[in-house]
């Protein structure tokens, strides 16, 4: 995957993780989002099989550890991404 191509796929995830959490905090309190977005992270990672250290072109005998170490980079994008559109509509 190119760099441009693999920085746009984590960008989409990390907004998608977000929406879905935006989604769930009406309902749970603000600990239990934390762990919503992390998980939805993960999960993503896990069903599109993406790997932060799989596209620098590291190697792993464990594909489960880069999709998880992925998942919640993701997920605290997420929560970036959150703050940077917070700041922009003041």
């Amino acid at each position: 995957m190119e760099p441009v191509v693999a920085l746009q796929t984590l960008i989409f995830m990390s907004v998608v993780v977000e929406a879905l959490t935006a989604i769930f905090r009406q309902f749970i309190s603000n600990k239990a989002s934390e762990l919503v977005t992390i998980l939805a992270g993960v999960t993503l990672c896990f069903a599109y099989k993406v790997g932060i250290f799989t596209i620098l072109g590291m190697q792993t005998e464990y594909p489960v550890v880069d999709y998880v170490i992925s998942g919640i980079i993701i997920s605290q994008g997420s929560n970036a991404l959150s703050e940077l559109f917070k700041l922009r509509q003041k």
